[in-house]
C-alpha cells in the first residue's frame, strides 16, 4: 500500500485525475474543513444536511479543481462555503415557507359554536320580523327577490307589477332598511 502522506494536495488530485484511487486521501485531509463550516452555520441549518452538502462541494473541489484557481485548500474552503450559504438559504426558505403552511391552517376557525349559531339564528328571526313588520308587501317581495338573485324583470313578471313599480318598491325598501339599521 501506497503512503500518499507525502504527496501535495495538487498531486493527488493529479493522479485521481488518472485513475480515480486518490480522493480518499484528498477527502480525509480536508474533512476537518467541512465540520469546522458545518459548525459555523449549524445555527441557521441542519448540522447533518450542512455536513452532507459541504462534503458534495468538497468532492466537487476534487473534481473540478484547477491549479490557476490558486491553492486547492483555499479552492475547496470556497467550494464548502458556497455550497453551505445554498444549504443555509434553501433551509430559511423551507421555515419561511413551513411558517407560512402553518399560518394558513391555523387561520381563525369560522364555524361558529352551537350558543352562536343559536344567537345567529335569533338575531336572523327578528331582523326578518322586524324587516316584515316595516315593508310593505309588495318591498318585502322585492328584497327577498333581491336576495334570491332575481333580476328586476323576472320580479316584475313574478309579482305581477312593472319594472317601475319594483324599482320604486327596492327604494323605498332600502331607505327604510337603513333606517332602521343606521346605528
Amino acid at each position: 500500500m501506497e503512503d500518499n502522506s507525502m504527496l501535495s494536495d495538487k498531486e493527488l488530485i493529479d493522479r485521481n485525475r488518472s485513475d480515480g484511487g486518490y480522493a480518499a486521501e484528498i477527502i480525509s485531509r480536508h474533512i476537518k474543513l467541512v465540520f469546522a463550516l458545518a459548525k459555523k452555520y449549524s445555527e441557521y441549518a441542519d448540522y447533518e444536511e450542512l455536513v452532507s452538502d459541504g462534503m458534495e462541494g468538497l468532492m466537487s473541489a476534487v473534481k473540478n479543481y484547477d491549479e490557476e484557481k490558486g491553492e486547492f485548500s483555499a479552492y475547496a474552503a470556497v467550494c464548502i462555503e458556497n455550497r453551505l450559504k445554498n444549504t443555509v438559504k434553501r433551509s430559511v426558505n423551507r421555515a419561511k415557507r413551513l411558517a407560512r403552511e402553518e399560518e394558513l391552517n391555523t387561520v381563525a376557525d369560522f364555524k361558529p359554536t352551537p350558543e352562536e349559531e343559536i344567537i345567529q339564528r335569533e338575531n336572523n328571526d327578528d331582523m326578518i320580523r322586524t324587516i316584515e313588520k316595516e315593508l310593505s308587501e309588495l318591498e318585502y317581495k322585492c328584497i327577498k327577490g333581491v336576495v334570491m338573485g332575481l333580476s328586476y324583470d323576472e320580479l316584475a313578471e313574478k309579482l305581477g307589477v312593472d319594472k317601475k313599480s319594483v324599482d320604486n318598491a327596492l327604494a323605498r325598501a332600502r331607505k327604510k332598511l337603513r333606517a332602521i339599521y343606521k346605528g
